[in-house]
């Protein structure tokens, strides 16, 4: 049954779904947005706030989708459906969760590896990923799926055959984790860090922590790996029963720790370099290319997982010698004019926001320090008292751009001359353009944000002067 390829029938028999068309083998893609819809891939139609799945079936197979899932009532007439298939169900979400679910009992990995945490969970992700690769049959997201819907597209496009699964998973209101690991219970995890994120839904640094635990409500979960230096979360963790392995991992703390951190621009370029002794005493050194100290504990925790595997540690210290940060998350590269950019624009809380601006003040540049910040989201009470504390973070600067409403109280209590070097920019796009004309050799260029602010467009103006 493992290595069974299912078809469309399976899939929709496996929730008593109707179906009709042709019995294709299913896609190797699936996705709910049809603006990523490729020849043979599989759209999933699901109703949003905003935009309506359904509505765009058609111009997903014009574009050469193979399948199409779909609620009843919802699907076009007259379709062509050659070589192709649709399956109706009652609700896209659920139906969409009960047969990933399915499938997933069906192919039946080794090892379904779940992390989550309130920083570092795709860097985690893509560093594991790194370890394995080469190495057939591990399979893992594209991208940040980390919701029950994420999930659920990332297990229908996995291999029958895969041996280890690694899946991500968020929240920002308590229940989610809990539902996707009842759904796809996971049998390790990772929880990278537990900090004042999505406080809205969340409301306390508690609650954060109450629903990070979720996953470890697995029935079938042998390890959990955890950061060690925080003492809430090690509490927390201490209280997870059974027979689960915990293994902290900290620099202060933990049975495998972070013996030296070191990063630096070489010619340019990120070098992190991070020494680690493992719970047997083993030193090992690793040198990658990602942005900053912070970045250690996500190789760590990726490494102490691969290694509690089973699977040579050589191998995965070597496939981590060419990691390189993904864009908008520490990736760094030059322009022609000579300036160096640091793309860490995907996503910030008060956590992130920190470490890349304390890794910023590290580095050495022969010019000018700059900074582009978006305000970040979701933190409730607490909004106005966590942007002043980056904004104390920032004297280093030699100038400071500042995107997002929530800048304005705090900027208030900033000493006058501090405020002098702060801009506030309100059109992103037309500041990028004049930021291209500002910037030198040698000046470095920090841009980090909430996504909902949009900063890469800053980073794609400043990338037309690229050269590395």
């Amino acid at each position: 049954m493992k290595w069974q390829l299912w078809k469309v029938s399976d899939l929709a028999e496996s929730i008593g779904a109707s179906w009709w068309g042709e019995d294709i083998i299913l896609p190797d893609f699936f996705t709910a947005d049809s603006r990523e819809v490729r020849p043979g891939a599989a759209l999933v139609a699901i109703r949003g706030n905003a935009e309506d799945g359904h509505d765009y079936i058609k111009d997903a197979l014009h574009q050469g989708a193979s399948l199409i899932i779909a609620e009843k009532g919802r699907i076009p007439q007259g379709l062509s459906i050659r070589d192709r298939a649709v399956i109706e169900v009652n609700d896209s979400v659920v139906d969409l969760a009960r047969m990933a679910s399915a499938y997933l009992s069906a192919c039946l990995p080794d090892e379904v590896i779940a992390i989550t945490g309130s920083v570092g969970k795709t860097t985690t992700r893509e560093v594991l990923k790194k370890c394995f690769e080469g190495m057939p049959l591990v399979f893992g997201a594209e991208k940040s799926f980390n919701t029950l819907i994420g999930c659920s597209l990332t297990i229908l496009a996995m291999p029958a055959g895969t041996n280890v699964l690694i899946l991500e998973m968020g929240t920002n209101k308590p229940g989610e984790i809990e539902e996707m690991v009842q759904y796809f219970p996971p049998t390790r995890c990772i929880i990278t860090e537990v900090s004042s994120a999505h406080l809205e839904g969340l409301v306390t640094l508690e609650g954060v922590i109450a629903a990070k635990m979720e996953i470890t409500r697995s029935p079938h979960l042998k390890t959990l790996i955890f950061n060690a230096d925080n003492e809430n979360l090690a509490n927390a963790a201490g209280q997870v029963y059974g027979t689960c392995k915990k293994i902290g991992v900290g620099v202060r703390k933990g049975e495998v720790r972070i013996c030296q951190s070191t990063f630096d621009l070489v010619e340019n370029l990120p070098r992190l370099k991070t020494t680690i002794r493992w719970e047997d005493g083993v030193i090992s050194d690793l040198y990658c290319g990602l942005w900053g100290t912070h970045n250690s504990l996500s190789l760590v925790y990726a490494l102490t997982l691969y290694r509690e595997l089973g699977y040579p540690l050589e191998e995965a210290l070597r496939n981590l010698e060419t990691m390189t940060s993904l864009p908008g998350r520490g990736r760094v590269f030059s322009t022609r004019a000579g300036a160096v950019i640091i793309d860490d624009s995907y996503n910030a809380n008060p956590s992130s926001m920190k470490a890349s601006l304390n890794t910023f003040s590290t580095v050495e540049v022969k010019g000018r320090k700059l900074a582009i910040l978006g305000s970040m989201k979701e933190l409730g009470k607490e909004e106005s008292v966590l942007h002043e504390e980056i904004l104390r973070s920032t004297h280093f600067l030699d100038a400071l751009f500042l995107v997002g409403e929530e800048w304005k109280v705090p900027l208030e209590k900033m000493p006058e001359h501090e405020r002098s070097k702060i801009v506030i920019v309100s059109k992103v796009q037309s500041f990028a353009v004049e930021l291209a004309k500002m910037i030198r050799s040698g000046d470095g260029v920090l841009i980090k944000g909430s996504h909902s602010h949009h900063l890469e467009k800053v980073v794609l103006i400043l990338m037309e002067g690229q050269e590395s």
